[in-house]
């Protein structure tokens, strides 16, 4: 389908900002999709996320171990690491700008419906039942893509998810950060000696 639309607009300014609106196009209609049909699902009151909702857990859920590959789950256990990345990840998207966080809501939702999440390159299969073949297709497909939304598109959930999991304490040993710095506090002896030398 990428191949048929790449024919129809020409590598020119104007082909871009045709395909650009397309693709604004494509995710707006994804969120009203979504809404209409009742898969934007919205936040109970008692859940710990402020941000993800059911839907876009399982999207993660898909993606997280193939884009971490192996270095996921680490010393965890598979529940106990994706658990604590869907927390990170919700807390990190949350903190950014509403109209940051408005487009990542209109992506969520556009690859929750399955026609739309066919059109985007995905699989139309539930992300859940998603073979990681299918989901490293589409990873595949965003990534090398010529539009360049899903560039973006791919680009944003590569980087949340790294984000979100190099920087829980049981990822260091993966890539050989020591962690933060402790602070050793200086005893109180030693400062009234220097204090002491300085005066002298």
């Amino acid at each position: 389908m990428s191949s048929n639309i790449n024919e129809a607009l020409p590598t020119t300014r104007r082909g871009f900002l045709q395909l650009g609106l397309m693709g604004t196009a494509t995710l707006a209609l994804g969120s009203t999709v979504a809404t209409l049909t009742g898969c934007a699902t919205s936040l109970k009151q008692s859940s710990q996320f402020k941000f993800l909702t059911p839907e876009d857990r399982e999207i993660f859920a898909a993606l997280v171990p193939q884009v971490l590959s192996k270095s996921f789950p680490g010393n965890l256990s598979q529940e106990a690491a994706m658990q604590r990345v869907l927390l990170s990840l919700d807390d990190v998207i949350h903190t950014l700008q509403y109209h940051n966080r408005s487009q990542m809501r209109m992506m969520f939702d556009a690859l929750t419906v399955a026609p739309l999440r066919l059109v985007a390159g995905a699989s139309w299969t539930r992300w859940k039942d998603m073979s990681p073949e299918q989901v490293n297709a589409f990873l595949d497909n965003w990534k090398n893509s010529s539009i360049s939304l899903k560039n973006m598109g791919h680009m944003s959930l590569t980087k949340l998810i790294n984000i979100s999991w190099y920087s829980q304490p049981e990822s260091f040993v993966s890539t050989g950060y020591p962690g933060p710095p402790v602070k050793i506090p200086t005893p109180v002896s030693s400062i009234s000696s220097t204090l002491k030398a300085e005066r002298s």
